[in-house]
């Protein structure tokens, strides 16, 4: 298949081949290349140790509960274990835990957990991801300024940064997705068993991890036919290439909703409980106008928008191959309308727009770049490099003015708004208490509020159970009368841990409370049956555990003042 030609997007390297046959080859010599991702890894590493209470905090304590279950209770890679369990085994439906199972062998490595270890893996994944993205935009643009701009896109987007560095399989899911597009480029150009393979191994890697990355069948359908036209439908080893994609996430979920028949355990993979994830406001503009923001100010940043919007002004001088770019977004806008609600509410559901509105931008901010000459007499390249000067200050400016853009937009995600933080923050401290006061098999009942707090098969919030290291079973406010603690009594539950705040102004239920026992996390296990007793306690105990207070279920400890 030819190549397409260096000379069509600007910037094209001196000296280097035009038709990019070598990315690998490129990219080891690119001495630009390497320091981007040189410092969009040092940009995740920011912060490695701290602890699992910034944006998305749930999400990222439940992804290390299933790591840290990994390594304390078997290296089962087919059996993920949650800590919302109550008495059952734990095993929940959920995506392949092919990344809590790579932390856990590290933990193992290191003699126990250590948070710092998922946020490395997540940081590495995703500058490795860049290196990817540098080698297809080498392939999509040829050799030139267009692959390293895609990577410095890709690396200084706010979510990027963010998300790429959170204790989330995100990033991995990034690396598969770019890695299956690169490498069945790779193969429909020049063959080989071993690039099938490997584009094999990519793309189902990508769609266990997340199964929304179906999108990225758009591309795979674009690739193939850039290659062959419409006659790729006819070509055996295609259809051979999709089942082998597909078999093993579907054996995968078949096996996970197993999982979920025997424990009632599930993240709502396919909607079986929570919110509806796969339907909702698809047709609001409301709902539209929301994910534009996000993709300006969190995905891509405004500039970074804005120039691929303008990239579609190349789709011509590009060829066929711009269509698999476009197709990758177009993919993306489905996945949008198809999974509106989730897309909603979490806005890391937005991050697999970085790969191709990155190589979009890219490519259109290179081509503010001249060609470089080829090699000629001294005085001829240096009247040849004078004259595009202001060109590259401009390309620099809007460089700084994305990078500047990214690192204030990306400072509340590691702080997050109102009073989110500070509850979790509440929750690392207050866990650790009751991690070293209670005994090691006290079986927990956590009380917290969530949006999933009407689904009863789904987490609540797996944060202070983490923290807490226990496992247990969650509640609502609403749910702490005495059928249903007496329930979890009988079950097993030993110990409930209750924010203060959420009952404070439920006298009736408060009540309840009081004539089980009471007690607060440093005094356990002395036990309070009144407010007064419980008031005075309150003011001997650091800040922190004053707004938590355990209550007796089963047998609890000893009974009494301190």
């Amino acid at each position: 298949m030819p190549t397409v030609p260096a000379a069509a997007v600007g910037g094209q390297q001196s000296g280097a081949s035009s038709s990019a046959d070598g990315w690998w080859l490129n990219a080891r010599c690119d001495r630009w290349l390497w320091g981007l991702l040189a410092l969009g890894l040092a940009a995740r590493l920011v912060w490695l140790q701290q602890p699992l209470i910034d944006q998305q905090a749930w999400r990222q304590t439940d992804t290390a509960a299933i790591a840290r279950s990994f390594w304390a209770e078997g290296y089962q890679l087919l059996h993920p274990r949650v800590e919302w369990r109550g008495a059952s085994p734990g095993y929940v439906e959920s995506e392949f835990p092919l990344y809590p199972f790579c932390v856990a062998l590290v933990y193992g490595l290191l003699g126990g957990p250590h948070e710092w270890v998922g946020r490395a893996l997540s940081a590495l994944a995703f500058t490795a991801a860049a290196l990817f993205l540098y080698g297809l935009a080498l392939r999509l643009y040829g050799v030139g300024w267009a692959p390293r701009l895609a990577a410095m896109w890709f690396l200084v987007s706010p979510y990027g940064v963010y998300f790429g560095r959170a204790f989330m399989p995100e990033a991995l899911m990034m690396l598969f997705s770019v890695g299956a597009i690169l490498a069945f480029l790779r193969w429909t150009e020049v063959g080989g068993q071993g690039r099938l393979a490997l584009a094999i191994a990519a793309a189902a890697g990508a769609f266990l991890v997340k199964i929304p990355t179906l999108y990225l069948g758009f591309a795979l359908v674009a690739v193939a036919w850039s290659r062959w036209g419409w006659r790729f439908l006819r070509r055996a080893d295609l259809w051979l290439f999709l089942a082998a994609v597909l078999l093993p996430p579907a054996l995968w979920y078949w096996h996970a909703h197993g999982l979920f028949l025997q424990t009632g355990l599930t993240f709502g993979i396919w909607n079986h409980y929570g919110y509806d994830k796969w339907a909702g406001a698809g047709a609001d503009l409301g709902y539209w106008w929301l994910m534009a923001r996000r993709l300006a100010t969190g995905v891509l940043t405004p500039l970074g928008l804005a120039l691929a919007l303008l990239a579609a002004w190349h789709w011509r001088a590009d060829g066929r191959r711009s269509a698999v770019t476009w197709a990758w977004v177009g993919g993306l806008l489905a996945y949008l309308a198809l999974v509106p609600e989730g897309n909603r509410r979490l806005e890391y559901y937005q991050l697999p727009f970085l790969a191709p509105g990155a190589l979009l931008a890219g490519r259109a901010l290179a081509a503010w770049l001249p060609p470089s000459p080829p090699r000629a007499d001294g005085a001829r390249r240096a009247r040849a490099a004078l004259a595009p000067a202001w060109r590259y200050g401009l390309v620099a400016l809007v460089t700084a003015a994305a990078v500047a853009w990214s690192a204030v937009a990306v400072q509340p995600l590691y702080r997050p708004g109102g009073h989110l933080y500070d509850y979790y923050s509440s929750c690392y401290q207050v866990g650790a208490v009751v991690n070293s006061r209670l005994p090691a098999d006290a079986l927990l009942v956590v009380v917290d509020l969530d949006d999933n707090a009407g689904a009863p098969f789904r987490s609540q919030s797996p944060t202070m159970l983490y923290y807490c290291n226990r496992k247990g079973w969650q509640l609502t406010p609403d749910q702490l009368g005495g059928a249903a603690l007496d329930s979890l009594a009988a079950a097993g539950a030993d110990i409930a841990l209750v924010p203060g705040g959420l009952v404070r102004d439920r006298p009736a239920i408060l009540a309840g409370l009081y004539r089980r026992g009471v007690s607060l996390p440093s005094a356990y296990p002395s036990w309070w049956t009144d407010g007064a007793s419980l008031a005075a306690a309150r003011r001997t105990v650091p800040a922190a555990e004053r707004s938590f207070f355990l209550v007796r279920l089963g047998d609890g400890g000893s009974a009494g003042p301190p």
